[in-house]
């Protein structure tokens, strides 16, 4: 997956809390939701944390994928 290519302003990741819902990585990365499920389901994220029907992302594994020239 690509960093969204129609991202129009910076966002910082201080911008977000440790765990990250999947709106705020959808939004981070500039993909839809339907994206960031599908790569929690090919475990791309790790281990991401599940409330009740929710993922949450720790922004660990963001920055390691990311922002740190991980590659899979």
């Amino acid at each position: 997956m690509e960093i969204g290519k129609h991202a129009t302003k910076a966002i910082s990741l201080d911008n977000y809390g440790d765990l990250m819902t999947t709106a705020d990585l959808s939004n981070f990365l500039g993909v839809s939701k339907q994206t960031i499920y599908k790569e929690i389901r090919e475990g791309k994220f790790g281990n991401p944390i599940k409330f009740g029907r929710e993922f949450r992302i720790p922004k660990l594994y963001i920055v390691q994928r990311y922002l740190s020239g991980y590659q899979e």
